[in-house]
């Protein structure tokens, strides 16, 4: 297939940009500074296109003649409700009008689990003595910010959109998604927790944790996994979760860290009042629909060797 892909030298970007190379695709990349992972312009079936996803313009010009469209990109901008609404709800949904009067024939879009984060709302009982709380994709939108807010406004935009027109549509939320670059020069997640530990534990200072924090962490390349196998699939209104199966707390990774490299560091955990049963998303429809299963626990292991053998 051709594909456009948009967010391609980003963190979670990129790990998809290699997937989709991998499984024979060519891929027009659009990127907002080429000049930040240079090693895009060498790879073999990637055209780079460098451009904002709010450069009108040039994503009408650009989208014509993709059998797909992977929309990864996040204009992020919190400032208020209507600077969000226009920075990142308009462009992607201009940009899923465009595909589908181009004739695009997918379009798989990067949502999130934020689309239900009330469910983490310091001021929400279920944080703090929630009693297995079990998010599915039929769960109504529940957001708490602005980011999820968007989230949730596209995916009822772009359900709207193949209501309408014969143009297919993939929803992908990924929770926490963690790894080491995809390319050289590429990035990291952007939350700094993993770093953080990384660095406590490689100078022997103290790890502070909230008791019973975590998530159902995903590796990049796993995440990446998930969008080769909906752009196989001729689903249409269809989410999923890109998540692990397995709950895992921030003290599993700071034990793990202090493990690997012979950390005299202690944990200092703080008691909140979370309780010890995990909110849980449902992660039931990839292995239904494509086979795919995840655990996370292996791969924190080596993002963390990666992580502090950059300390050395």
């Amino acid at each position: 297939m051709n594909v456009l892909l948009t967010g391609a030298s980003g963190f979670i970007g990129s790990h998809v940009l290699i997937q989709l190379l991998n499984s024979g695709h060519s891929v027009t990349a659009l990127v907002r500074n080429a000049k930040k992972v240079s090693e895009l312009a060498i790879l073999p079936k990637v055209q780079v296109v460098e451009a904002d996803i709010t450069d009108f313009k040039t994503i009408a010009s650009i989208v014509k003649g993709h059998d797909a469209c992977v929309h990864v990109a996040l204009n992020y901008n919190d400032t208020s409700a209507y600077d969000m609404l226009m920075s990142d709800t308009a462009p992607s949904i201009f940009l899923a009008s465009e595909c589908a009067k181009a004739g695009v024939s997918h379009f798989i879009y990067t949502s999130s689990t934020a689309a239900n984060d009330s469910i983490y709302a310091v001021s929400n009982p279920a944080v703090i003595a929630h009693t297995n709380a079990h998010v599915t994709t039929a769960s109504k939108h529940d957001p708490h910010t602005y980011y999820g807010a968007t989230k949730a406004a596209t995916e009822n935009f772009l359900f709207g959109i193949t209501g309408s027109t014969n143009m297919r549509v993939t929803i992908i939320r990924p929770g926490y998604t963690f790894g080491n670059p995809a390319l050289p020069g590429g990035y990291t997640q952007p939350d700094r927790r993993f770093h953080t530990i990384a660095h406590a534990a490689a100078n022997n200072k103290d790890i502070e944790i909230t008791k019973n924090d975590g998530t159902q962490f995903i590796w990049a390349p796993d995440l990446a996994s998930i969008y080769s196998h909906a752009l196989k699939s001729n689903n249409n209104k269809k989410t999923y979760f890109g998540l692990s199966q397995s709950f895992t707390s921030w003290e599993y990774v700071a034990l793990e860290a202090i493990r690997i490299c012979n950390s005299n560091s202690k944990i200092i955990l703080h008691d909140l009042g979370w309780s010890s049963f995990p909110i849980m998303f449902d992660v039931s429809d990839i292995e239904k629909d494509f086979g795919l299963q995840f655990q996370s626990i292996p791969h924190i292991s080596t993002h963390l060797s990666f992580l502090l053998a950059q300390e050395k």
